[in-house]
């Protein structure tokens, strides 16, 4: 049992994979794993609750091709990494004209 997340071994991790599985209901590591532009697996588990929120998301990053369900078989593919930080400073930088 772990009481904390090292954040160190979480990015090695994030880095050093090949593919990556992450279960549905953690968005934010879905979001992380995203930014590294490799394979994303999505293991379904039994919602403890309403998950639209959940499927939703997941709806979308499949429609941008960054996520597939996990099966039997891990495939490489490539999408365009998300690049958050970028595309909001530019929001930003739009919308006070610098």
């Amino acid at each position: 049992v772990l009481d904390g997340v090292d954040k160190k071994a979480y990015l090695s991790a994030l880095s050093q994979s090949k593919h990556l599985v992450i279960t549905c209901d953690s968005s934010s590591m879905i979001s992380e794993a995203a930014l590294t532009g490799k394979p994303i697996y999505i293991a379904t588990i039994p919602p403890k609750k309403s998950d639209k929120r959940f499927k939703n998301f997941r709806k979308l990053f499949q429609e941008m091709k960054i996520v597939r369900e996990l099966g039997e078989k891990l495939e490489n593919w490539n999408y365009e990494k998300l690049d958050e930080t970028n595309r909001v400073a530019n929001i930003i930088k739009d919308k006070i004209q610098l």
